[in-house]
C-alpha cells in the first residue's frame, strides 16, 4: 500500500468513526463509500460500494466501511478491497 493510499484509508476511517453514530441511525448494516474523509453514499452490499468506487474514482484510492457497531477485521483482504484494488 502506498503512502497516499494509507493516508486515504486513515483519513476515511477517522471520519467514519466520528460519523458512525448518525450512520447507524440512517444506514445500519449498509456500506459507506468514502473518499477524502467524507461519505460519498451508502450501498446495500460491499460489492455495490466497491463497483461504484471503481467507477467514480478509477485511479484514486477510496475506502468502504460496513456501518455496524461491531468491529470487523478481515485482515489483509479487507485492506485490498477497501482500496478497490481487487
Amino acid at each position: 500500500m502506498s503512502d497516499e493510499q494509507q493516508k486515504e484509508v486513515e483519513r476515511n476511517y477517522a471520519a467514519f468513526k466520528t460519523l458512525l453514530p448518525e450512520l447507524l441511525k440512517s444506514d445500519a448494516k449498509r456500506f459507506a463509500l468514502m473518499r477524502g474523509g467524507k461519505v460519498v453514499t451508502c450501498f446495500d452490499t460491499s460489492r455495490d460500494a466497491i463497483e461504484a468506487g471503481r467507477q467514480l474514482f478509477p485511479d484514486r484510492p477510496f475506502s468502504i466501511q460496513e456501518i455496524t457497531d461491531r468491529r470487523v477485521d478481515l485482515g489483509y483482504f479487507s485492506r485490498v478491497r477497501v482500496l478497490g484494488q481487487v
